[in-house]
């Protein structure tokens, strides 16, 4: 048995970037291999309630699957038919649907299991409706109290470092004081020895007495005044080598970019000339069979998104646009 189909829609309001960002997200799930969309297509209804099919993205292949399974307006078919056909036609004018059809590979596994005990798969359905409003309430209130448990620890975390922060900056302002005091301490005995006052071996007492009379402060004071002055003038001069310095790598970095922009011409035009790659011509087996990208990928044990990134050179490599423009070029050439 294959892994649980699954058939979802959603439905949006049409704008100009409504599909687009839809798509994104399509690609985003594709990347852990957990699940796999395998088809997908939108449904709108116009302001004059005409419901049609929309195209989905550019050179996609998305809508082959789907359109056999449950095909819009079909008379009669299975019940999945007539449940897409009921979701289309509730649309309001100007909104659409996006219908997904997805394999949970992450469950492959547990059917196998089932199947290999003699049982098989009896439901996949998603809770909807009423149910799914009452589960969803409670998940949402589970995840805002966890929020708030989460805030509320972050804040006590952040006061805790601020405290921290406060306290070494206060030890390294009474450290830098005295450090500045002590400097001007012995800046004034000095001088005070030099003039002959006091006598060298009488330093501690001098330093002692500078301090009762609060000389010592004073003259911190001043060697404060004169560092804060220093630092300035090295800051100017630092910002000023700075500004020259990015100058100098504003200059490099235009010549760098000249530089690159040609060698990305040179690079392109030997990526037209040459043949097509390994990778390229994997994709290139599947193009002619009707199987969406999804399933190419999964083959090739890449993502979607990457297979249509291969194909895509590929097209550029033959000088085509599309699949089936690709498929007849490489037939032409004798590629295929």
């Amino acid at each position: 048995m294959t892994a649980p189909l699954q058939l979802i829609g959603l439905t949006f309001r049409l704008d100009r970037d409504a599909e687009s960002r839809l798509l994104a997200e399509v690609d985003r799930i594709e990347g852990r291999g957990v699940l796999r969309v395998l088809d997908l297509v939108f449904v709108a209804r116009g302001q004059d309630g005409t419901v049609e099919g929309l195209e989905v993205g550019d050179n996609e292949d998305f809508g082959s699957l789907l359109a056999s399974v449950a095909p819009l307006g079909a008379a009669d078919g299975p019940a999945g038919v007539a449940a897409v056909q009921d979701v289309a036609d509730s649309l309001e004018p100007g909104s659409a649907v996006a219908f997904l059809l997805v394999e949970h590979l992450w469950a492959g596994p547990l059917v196998d299991a089932a199947t290999a005990a003699g049982g098989a798969l009896v439901s996949d359905d998603f809770l909807t409706g009423d149910i799914s409003l009452a589960v969803g309430a409670e998940i949402a209130a589970v995840e805002e109290a966890s929020a708030v448990i989460a805030e509320a620890q972050a804040a006590e975390a952040a006061a805790v470092l601020r405290v921290i922060a406060a306290t070494a900056e206060a030890a390294e302002a009474e450290a830098v004081s005295e450090r500045i005091q002590e400097a001007a301490a012995a800046d004034a005995v000095r001088a005070l020895i030099a003039a002959g006052l006091i006598e060298a071996a009488a330093a501690h007492e001098a330093v002692t007495a500078l301090t009762a009379a609060g000389l010592i402060t004073d003259a911190a004071a001043q060697a404060s005044e004169v560092a804060v002055a220093d630092a300035a003038a090295t800051i100017a001069a630092a910002d000023e080598a700075a500004s020259e310095a990015v100058a100098e790598d504003r200059e490099l970095i235009g010549a760098a970019d000249e530089v690159a922009a040609e060698a990305t011409k040179q690079a392109q035009a030997r990526m037209r000339a040459a043949s097509i790659t390994r990778s390229e011509a994997q994709i290139l087996r599947y193009l002619p069979q009707p199987v969406p990208f999804s399933v190419i990928a999964d083959k090739l044990g890449i993502s979607r998104s990457a297979a249509k990134d291969r194909a895509e050179r590929l097209y550029k490599r033959l000088g085509v646009h599309s699949r089936d423009e690709a498929v007849n070029r490489a037939r032409t050439l004798g590629l295929l």
